[in-house]
């Protein structure tokens, strides 16, 4: 069924418009008899026969054929679409007639150039039914012994709390021009990573400590200074009030950021930057693709990744990886051109490896079941220059995914992440303890770590030291008691509140008023200044030869200084 070419109204223009007269004899012998023999006749006879009796030839065609009929006309403006078909179907409509020359499958009496004429499909519309809608098949994990299963939403908003205390205290030294951290700087971030990275195998570069650099850049909560990173305001607020809300900012302005083209740590394919870096197509482009087609999935079910694939090419939600595929080759320009191949599973599928792995499991947006990248996915290897490689991509392994609770709030499929039931928290005496499923969220835990002391799994003992500690890191009493308040449904008892009675009292005896100016003075002029009626107010005695001028008084005491005939050396 070869491509539209002409716009016809009708059925009897495209025939006549189409097909020579052989072929039309064709046509017309299968759904007539006594056909008349001249072009322009036959045309219009065909036309005839076909408006009139439609079911009698709709009932030639076998079941495949009836879905590309039902597709077309539902689904893509009567036109058939190979590639999406395949991927529902497994298969393509038989379109070849085991005729002699001039023989035309019943097919093309339909598909005309590759398109249903507009009043053939007004007929179609009433006679055939709606195909039955896609849908994504999810499965049962796979247990298989080297597979990894990672549940990444606590590890991520953890992370995204060690990431923003590391920028906040300058531990983040990236490349001014690239943005990329430093090797030395990744290997910290390494350290710091909740659970660890993916893999901890020495021969394999870092995934997630070498994307959080990048998302926090990308999605906006920290911002290049000089040669580190610092904080930017939704950073900042992301530290102190909601990690899960951080993590939805950041994907969100991911889709548009320009940082980084993922694909561009498949080194094994080279030629990516040439045609002054045209050759591949800008990941704006394709981010919006994935995302979409991640709010089709259905929270908490595993699929595997190729079924994701699948479902994408058949609902056509599909994407461009290049400019230009001929610049694209394995080893050699000369020999190794990526064109010589069907490029998706090299192209289009190793980006959705990498979007998904790299960037949408490290913010924890879906779990993951993976294994060692070399040869999961040995598809590449016939290729010319590619037969030594192990993998494409560090993301080769990964087979099954799973969108998460905090996939969806980050989505929009839901409207929060872990809420907390206020029964999930109970007050006894000075612990407060998490009587609630699984686990605190990480904002909750984080937060009590702060103010108490963990004496073990789901208890923490709120202490004056414990306070005092909150209170010199920036918390506030307020802040602390309205924060019990809130998870517990509970006022604090008698022996909590005298903790905060004596936080209060231990925090407010020695108060900072702020920097003072201290002054050396000669006796007798020390003594006539804190005799003096005016000047006397604005200072204070330090031992026996200096005095201290009170904050902000300074202007005013060397003026008052002056009028004696005296000033500050």
């Amino acid at each position: 069924m070869a491509r539209f070419q002409e716009d016809y109204k009708t059925l009897e223009q495209a025939l006549n418009g189409t097909y020579m007269v052989d072929q039309l004899k064709s046509l017309a012998s299968q759904i007539s008899k006594n056909n008349p023999t001249r072009k322009a006749e036959l045309a219009a006879h065909i036309a005839s026969t076909v408006f009139k009796d439609i079911d009698t030839i709709l009932a030639y065609l076998d079941p495949m054929a009836m879905n590309a009929l039902a597709e077309a006309v539902y689904n893509w403006s009567g036109c058939f679409k190979s590639k999406p078909f395949f991927a529902k179907y497994s298969a393509l409509p038989q379109t070849e007639s085991k005729g002699g020359r001039g023989s035309m499958h019943l097919m093309y009496l339909f598909f005309i150039n590759g398109k249903i004429p507009p009043d053939l499909m007004a007929i179609l519309e009433k006679k055939i039914k709606r195909p039955a809608p896609e849908k994504i098949d999810y499965e049962d994990l796979d247990d298989d012994p080297e597979m990894t299963v990672r549940e990444t939403a606590h590890a991520a908003c953890m992370n995204l709390n060690a990431l923003l205390t590391m920028v906040k205290e300058n531990q983040i030294r990236v490349s001014p021009k690239t943005g990329r951290a430093t090797a030395a700087t990744v290997k910290k971030i390494s350290a710091h990573l909740c659970e660890g990275d993916f893999y901890d195998a020495e021969d394999l570069d870092p995934i997630q400590a070498f994307a959080w650099p990048l998302l926090l850049q990308g999605g906006g909560l920290a911002a290049i200074d000089g040669n580190f990173l610092k904080l930017t305001r939704a950073g900042t607020l992301a530290l102190k009030k909601d990690l899960a809300k951080g993590i939805q900012t950041i994907w969100k302005k991911w889709e548009k950021t320009k940082i980084i083209d993922e694909f561009s740590q498949v080194t094994v394919i080279k030629g990516q930057r040439s045609a002054k870096g045209r050759t591949m197509t800008s990941p704006v482009r394709r981010r919006p693709v994935i995302n979409g087609v991640l709010t089709c999935l259905e929270p908490g079910r595993w699929v595997s990744v190729d079924e994701v694939e699948r479902f994408m090419r058949s609902e056509s939600q599909t994407f461009e990886m290049t400019n230009y595929d001929w610049k694209l080759y394995f080893g050699d320009p000369h020999y190794g051109l990526l064109d010589y191949n069907d490029t998706w599973s090299l192209l289009q599928l190793r980006y959705l490896l990498i979007y998904l792995f790299q960037y949408g499991a490290t913010l924890g947006l879906v779990d993951v079941s993976y294994k060692y990248p070399d040869n999961a996915r040995p598809d590449f290897q016939s290729c010319w220059g590619a037969d030594d490689e192990p993998f494409l991509s560090l993301c080769d392994g990964l087979m099954q995914i799973r969108l998460n609770d905090l996939g969806a709030y980050v989505l929009g499929l839901s409207t929060d992440y872990n809420a907390v039931d206020p029964r999930d928290f109970e007050i006894h005496d000075t612990d407060i303890l998490y009587t609630g499923k699984g686990i605190p969220t990480p904002d909750h835990s984080l937060y009590l770590d702060k103010i108490a002391d963990q004496t073990e799994a789901g208890r923490w003992q709120v202490s004056l030291v414990s306070l005092l500690n909150a209170l010199k890191a920036g918390e506030t009493l307020k802040d602390i008691n309205a924060f019990i308040t809130q998870i517990t449904q509970e006022k604090p008892g008698k022996n909590l509140e005298k903790l905060f009675e004596k936080a209060e009292e231990r925090s407010s005896a020695v108060v900072d008023r702020g920097k003072a100016t201290l002054l050396e003075c000669h006796g007798d002029i020390r003594k006539q200044i804190l005799t003096d009626k005016e000047m006397g107010r604005l200072c204070l005695p330090a031992g026996d030869r200096h005095l201290v001028i009170l904050p902000e008084k300074e202007a005013l005491f060397a003026r008052y200084l002056e009028t004696l005939g005296i000033i500050i050396g």
